[in-house]
């Protein structure tokens, strides 16, 4: 399933999702950028290099997949490690209903 990935309203990358773990409601794929993705890319970075990443804590991240808004209530992570030119994003904490509706 592929989702486009916003921080507030602004359109970063998207991703093609994979189930993790159902029972948790996780996803995850590699994150593609768009080019809005700029604006925030070296702050992200730095939050990766520092935290090992860049999550719901540090900016309003959001995810849609089919024109349906997820809410993933344990959060969303994204990884951007400069040193190793890997992007990756997931996201914890998607009830089940959300999941079938996206995932068909």
């Amino acid at each position: 399933m592929e989702g486009r990935i916003f921080i507030n309203n602004s359109e970063i990358g998207i991703v093609e999702f994979k189930i993790i773990d159902e029972s948790m409601g996780a996803i995850g794929g590699d994150f593609v950028a768009a080019e809005d993705y700029g604006k925030f890319k070296s702050e992200i970075q730095k939050l990766t290099e520092r935290n090992g990443n860049a999550n719901s804590q540090n900016f309003n991240f959001k995810i849609v997949v089919e024109n349906i808004e997820l809410n993933p209530v344990g959060g969303i992570c994204l990884i951007d490690s400069e040193e190793f030119g890997e992007m990756y994003l997931d996201a914890v904490g998607i009830s089940q209903s959300e999941l079938e509706k996206v995932d068909k």
